[in-house]
């Protein structure tokens, strides 16, 4: 039997706000179909993953949250406060009150959902390999307590990350064109750009092919790519001058969450500050955007683009990949400006950038009206003026 998706439709044209064209050519078949599936593919791997576990019997007699954590680490809470309720949305567990549970015998085919894909978008399984090799190694962040981080960015999973990271990839290719269309307005000449957790270089190779070719990459001075994990920088380093012709570039080991000053960005020295799906696990967001919005020049900007949530209750798909990583989960929260670990709505980032003092803040696009229609729609570029 053929897998159903459901109805595929992009979102219209004047919901996607002044940029609308230019987004507007995301919104492919393609990449509707793999948001889709990939979605369906993490409810699936979530539930196999259960199985892994040992768990079927327990979660068919109906379990609860404490109950599955009982005699576990701490650390599986969270991930599993996420999966239970993600389930339950995708309709492979019931939910009644607190309990959970498991009936009849639910299609867990991961092939079926891999061919449509191939049908559809060929070469485009990046996220479903990631998926696959996540579930394939977290098993000791529930059995042995063991870190979520070591377990997935081990070198066995590290080309996955790299895959997934990658402008080629419809899946994340989002990420970065909007972020992009954010911060190409209103970029000065002679601009100073400082990239926080630039990772696997996707973004600035996008902004050095898209910026010669519109004619403005010449506008920016000094590009400095940063990022904390020294693997990545390395990389960079050897690879990105290469795969960004014509960008000014210079590297630099860069944690969001030591003062910028005590590691060589000074005050009122860059005109803009990006950073795509980086400052969301900064571990005291108030202390962060102060101290950014404080490196940039009166008029400069800081851009970021975020996966974005309709609602805080409501689990995105994307967050399987980060709910065991303790710099997702560990932050600080204030209900009035960072509500939640993770991912947050586009009121959230509002609150918390006018919190630190930043102004003029705009969406890439609205969000709001697209989400209104389109609920699952996850991704969008914030600016904000210093």
């Amino acid at each position: 039997m053929a897998l159903s998706l459901g109805p595929i439709q992009a979102p219209r044209l004047d919901l996607l706000g002044p940029r609308g064209p230019e987004i507007a050519r995301l919104f492919t078949r393609p990449f509707l179909v793999l948001h889709r599936a990939s979605g369906l593919y993490t409810a699936r791997i979530c539930l196999l993953l259960l199985y892994d576990l040992g768990w079927e019997a327990r979660l068919r007699a109906g379990t609860t949250l404490d109950g599955l954590c009982e005699g576990l680490p701490g650390q599986v809470r969270k991930p599993l406060a996420w999966m239970l309720p993600f389930l339950a949305i995708e309709g492979l567990l019931t939910q009644a009150g607190d309990v959970f549970t498991l009936n009849g015998e639910p299609d867990l085919d991961l092939a079926g959902i891999r061919d449509a894909m191939e049908t559809e978008a060929p070469g485009h399984g990046a996220n479903f390999d990631l998926l696959d090799g996540v579930r394939s190694h977290i098993l000791p962040f529930f059995t042995e307590g063991k870190a979520g981080e070591g377990l997935l960015f081990d070198l066995a999973l590290f080309p996955l990350w790299l895959a997934y990271f990658r402008n080629e990839n419809l899946g994340y290719f989002p990420n970065n064109l909007l972020t992009l269309l954010a911060l190409r307005e209103g970029l000065p000449e002679g601009a100073r750009v400082l990239e926080l957790g630039a990772g696997a270089g996707s973004f600035a190779q996008l902004l050095a092919r898209q910026g010669a070719e519109e004619g403005w990459i010449s506008r920016i001075a000094e590009y400095r790519f940063t990022d904390v994990a020294p693997a990545f920088l390395r990389r960079a380093q050897r690879d990105l001058k290469a795969a960004a012709p014509g960008l000014p570039l210079s590297f630099q080991l860069l944690d969001l969450n030591r003062p910028l000053g005590d590691q060589g960005v000074a005050a009122a020295s860059l005109d803009a500050i990006v950073g795509i799906n980086v400052l969301h696990v900064a571990q005291d967001l108030e202390a962060t955007l102060r101290d950014l919005r404080s490196r940039l020049k009166p008029g400069g900007r800081l851009v970021i683009g975020e996966c974005l949530k309709p609602d805080l209750d409501t689990p995105l798909y994307l967050e399987f990949f980060f709910g065991f990583i303790k710099s997702f989960t560990g932050v600080t929260l204030d209900p009035r400006w960072r509500p939640r670990h993770g991912f947050l709505t586009p009121e959230a980032w509002d609150a918390a950038l006018r919190h630190a003092g930043f102004s003029d803040i705009q969406h890439t696009p609205p969000p709001r009206p697209l989400m209104d229609l389109h609920p699952t729609f996850s991704v969008g570029a914030i600016s904000a003026l210093y």
